[in-house]
């Protein structure tokens, strides 16, 4: 006669194989998130690079535009194109300074900043 199992201890191979994949399609979920996330802040960091230099370049036009309207472009670093425009608005003057932006996978962003003076007359 056979001893009775009182209980069993440990796991079985099935189960154990069973853990192993899903621990493993978690860990690969994770770091797919993990690569969404980098490439969004990449693109954060572009955008808000280019808001910054967007909004000093429009301040530094406000401050000279009552001499005058001008436009022109320029080519920045990390591929990012510039282009402004100041513009004769009643007595005072519309400035607007905008940038491309690349973005990843290859799409591009135009981040615009916009401000005005009044001239004297």
């Amino acid at each position: 006669m056979k001893p009775a199992r009182v209980g069993r201890r440990g796991f079985t191979l099935v189960e154990t194989l069973v853990a192993l994949v899903l621990f493993q399609l978690g860990m690969l979920a994770l770091v797919a998130t993990a690569g969404v996330a980098a490439r969004d802040l990449a693109e954060a960091v572009a955008r808000r690079r280019a808001q910054g230099i967007a909004a000093a370049h429009a301040e530094m036009l406000r401050a000279a535009a009552c001499r005058g309207a001008q436009s022109g472009s320029a080519k920045l670093t990390a591929g990012m194109v510039e282009s402004w425009r100041v513009e004769a608005v009643g007595a005072g003057r519309s400035v607007t300074d905008s940038i491309d932006v690349p973005l990843p996978r290859g799409r591009r962003a135009a981040v615009v900043a916009r401000t005005w003076t009044v001239c004297a007359l």
